[in-house]
């Protein structure tokens, strides 16, 4: 290589680094010239994209209405238990079996129970809360209740568990099934059944069963647990 050679590759190298240089300098005086409204704009879209990741409160679940909810014991007790549940959900009838004691264990409390049938992975969730209304409407609500939870692995994968549910309303003294049956296929007590459903949306519940005692969520498998929780709850 003959020295003319060597100088022409050495100014190009110089050349190379003069540019990179430039270009660092230009970026580095871009970043400085950017306004404060900009970088703050810009650190609220970020603190902005970041808080919808972080989980929802859970709210307050509406008030008791004894005359169109199902509830058991004293509709006047200074005490609400309230369960929000989906007849299809196993954990939910874990869950009917330990909850039975409640308006009696809890002093001066009521037990409503309100629906958040999961639909997206309940076939049958709907259907089951129509069956146990349409019982209800002859004085079978609580009878219909226990027994859906009891046989839930029997109908939970029916294609029309219909005739099915009619023969549970039978076993439990329901009068009329051509009347019960047909409730259910039109679908009679549904809005009902979808407000207490947007509700427990609106309240971003994790899921059923979910459980609150004077409008505060408890969590516990057992029912000296639950009873615990609820101490530091209690209106006297």
């Amino acid at each position: 290589m003959s020295i003319n050679e060597d100088s022409g590759s050495s100014a190009k190298k110089i050349i190379s680094v003069i540019v990179v240089l430039i270009v660092v300098l230009g970026f580095g005086y871009f970043l400085f010239k950017i306004s404060p409204e900009e970088k703050q704009k810009g650190t609220s879209n970020y603190n902005k994209a970041l808080s919808l990741n972080k989980p929802s409160p859970i709210l307050l679940p509406s008030n008791f209405d004894p005359a169109s909810e199902r509830y058991q014991g004293n509709p006047n007790a200074k005490n609400v238990f309230v369960e929000y549940a989906d007849f299809q959900c196993p954990a939910c009838a874990a869950f009917s079996e330990i909850l039975k004691p409640v308006p009696s264990e809890f002093k001066d409390t009521v037990f409503v129970y309100r629906y958040f049938p999961l639909v997206q992975i309940h076939a049958n969730s709907l259907e089951s809360a129509m069956a146990a209304e349409a019982a209800g409407a002859q004085g079978k609500y609580w009878e219909m209740h226990d027994l859906l939870f009891k046989m839930q692995t029997d109908w939970q994968d029916l294609a029309d568990p219909l005739e099915v549910f009619a023969g549970y309303a039978k076993e439990v003294g329901v009068a009329n099934l051509d009347q019960f049956k047909s409730d259910i296929v039109n679908k009679k007590y549904l809005s009902m059944i979808q407000k207490n459903s947007d509700e427990a949306a609106a309240l971003n519940l994790p899921g059923t069963p979910s459980l609150f005692f004077n409008g505060h969520a408890l969590k516990n498998d057992v029912l000296e647990g639950l009873k615990k929780q609820a101490e530091a709850y209690y209106v006297k």
